[in-house]
């Protein structure tokens, strides 16, 4: 991912469209760098950051949360998002949320996306201090039907694993996005 990004803000530097902050020149030589070194110009990147900003704000982390408070015997705070969210595969959409407020905040500074992710490990932690042995998700059932495949009872129709989607997709989702948190 790092390299994909430095591809990309080499390519922003040559059209122009970025700035390196504390920097005279750029080297061609594609190296990593914090999002936090470098700020958009005018133009069509500035634009649609601009737009994710108005996007992530609009999403109420309670929501993406819910289900992993249920799940961990906590009240949710507020009702849970539906589609995919109420299916095996509930909990992926916050781990994208996750990254999305982790890499927003990393690039624009704006501490609201630090409060949001903030919140969201914090609420993460009470879910797993709730549950008592570190697990948190928020998989209908997805503790105990990942216990089943963990003593090693392994079902499938297809593409599903006892029933679950895609669980370890879930799962990295989440990982991830507390990665970049």
């Amino acid at each position: 991912m790092k390299n994909l990004i430095s591809l990309f803000c080499i390519a922003c530097l040559f059209y122009g469209c970025v700035h390196v902050k504390n920097s005279d020149s750029v080297r061609c030589k594609v190296t990593p760098f914090r999002l936090s070194d470098l700020s958009l110009l005018d133009g069509p990147f500035k634009h649609t950051t601009e737009l994710s900003k108005k996007s992530l704000l609009h999403y109420e982390p309670d929501r993406f949360l819910a289900r992993f408070r249920s799940e961990a015997g906590l009240e949710p705070k507020a009702n849970a998002y539906g589609g995919w969210q109420a299916e095996t595969i509930a909990g992926h959409s916050l781990g994208h949320y996750l990254s999305g407020c982790a890499l927003m905040y990393q690039s624009t500074g704006d501490s609201r996306f630090f409060d949001r992710v903030a919140c969201i490990v914090d609420e993460l932690e009470a879910c797993q201090l709730a549950d008592g042995d570190g697990y948190i998700g928020a998989i209908p059932n997805g503790k105990e039907i990942l216990t089943q495949v963990a003593k090693g009872d392994i079902r499938s129709q297809g593409f599903d694993l006892n029933g679950l989607w895609a669980p370890f997709y879930t799962h990295h989702k989440v990982f991830a996005g507390l990665r970049d948190a």
